[in-house]
């Protein structure tokens, strides 16, 4: 369990990287997002009864969110809390639930939440500095993939504590990190969420996606060792539509992939992998792919994504030098023409 003196060494850690990273150029990104800066936040609920909500439908519990600024001045909003998720909200793999938290959209204006609703937050499963760790190296797949592409879910870091008002505990402190909304995404890139079940056959059709935008995707999902994950029926994945008939899935919850290795974690049991360390590529057979062309892309953000590992402050050093190593794996394949086409191109599924 992360002690006192190591929970207030990482909360000095964020004061010290606060205002040091550039604000992100994308536009219409929302407040929420415009920034990389970790924030500090204080949410006050009832965290005893949220301890026990491990159903999928739980009704939300009324709290406050409260936002520390850089000065440490405080501002209180209305918050209601619920607990969310499948897996991680089982008790027997997560002690402290994954959330999420609704803010009243009509009153965050000028806020750094203005235009927010409904967030999910993720939290840090359990106690240790393992499970912290697996936060930051969560977060930062998210960061890789927005290199990639701006049809992806932005993500913000922040520093929580989580009291109950009603119990003698003390509060908790912890790094999370709170996810775009999927009505957000779709505003953003004005398209509408899209839910397979509606859909024949309870999926999307292939013919309705871009090679381009599956290929990216499966592609993504072998560098970080992830097959936790189906691109038409949804599976951790929003499906977008845009221009009324092209989806676009926009993939994220990554805590199943080799780049994490969570305690938890374990590969799609059709794989026939022993455990999630162990690439498999998941692409669908398409001719519309240009492979070379797909390769390059993701070459050419090499370095960014490992700028992202080495400047993350709050990841360990064994868990820095563990992503970089998988990663490096992943680019020995893509720079070996042979290795590329056996394990990527004629691995694909046909459709």
């Amino acid at each position: 369990m992360r002690t006192a003196a190591a929970t207030g060494f990482l909360l000095a850690l964020l004061l010290s990287v606060q205002g040091s990273e550039a604000q992100i150029p994308t536009d219409a990104v929302a407040p929420l997002f415009a920034s990389h800066e970790p924030l500090r936040l204080r949410i006050e609920a009832d965290f005893h009864g949220l301890a026990g909500d491990r159903g999928e439908d739980e009704e939300e519990r009324d709290g406050r969110l409260i936002v520390v600024e850089e000065d440490g001045s405080e501002t209180a909003y209305p918050l209601e809390v619920r607990t969310r998720g499948r897996f991680r909200l089982k008790r027997k793999t997560c002690s402290f639930p994954p959330l999420r938290l609704d803010v009243p959209r009509s009153r965050m204006e000028g806020s750094v939440f203005e235009g927010q609703d409904k967030l999910k937050l993720v939290t840090h499963c359990r106690d240790g500095d393992e499970f912290q760790q697996n936060v930051f190296q969560e977060y930062l797949i998210y960061r890789f993939y927005n290199l990639l592409t701006p049809r992806s879910l932005q993500v913000r870091l922040a520093f929580i504590t989580y009291a109950d008002p009603a119990s003698d505990d003390a509060p908790l402190e912890r790094f999370g990190f709170l996810i775009e909304s999927e009505e957000a995404i779709a505003g953003r890139l004005s398209g509408a969420v899209l839910d397979p079940e509606e859909e024949p056959g309870g999926m999307v059709h292939p013919a309705r996606t871009r090679g381009e935008d599956t290929g990216r995707i499966a592609l993504f999902q072998y560098l970080i060792g992830n097959t936790d994950f189906s691109l038409y029926y949804g599976h951790n994945a929003v499906l977008l539509e845009l221009d009324g008939h092209r989806v676009v899935p926009v993939p994220y919850d990554f805590d199943f992939s080799g780049l994490v290795d969570a305690r938890y974690a374990s590969p799609a049991p059709e794989v026939g992998t022993r455990n999630v360390r162990q690439r498999v590529y998941r692409g669908i057979c398409r001719p519309d792919i240009d492979y070379p062309a797909l390769y390059q892309r993701f070459l050419d953000h090499r370095e960014e994504m490992a700028a992202l590992v080495l400047q993350e402050p709050l990841l360990a050093a064994e868990e820095r030098r563990e992503m970089l190593d998988y990663l490096d794996e992943f680019w020995a394949v893509l720079r070996d023409p042979d290795e590329a086409r056996k394990r990527i191109q004629e691995a694909c599924r046909p459709i």
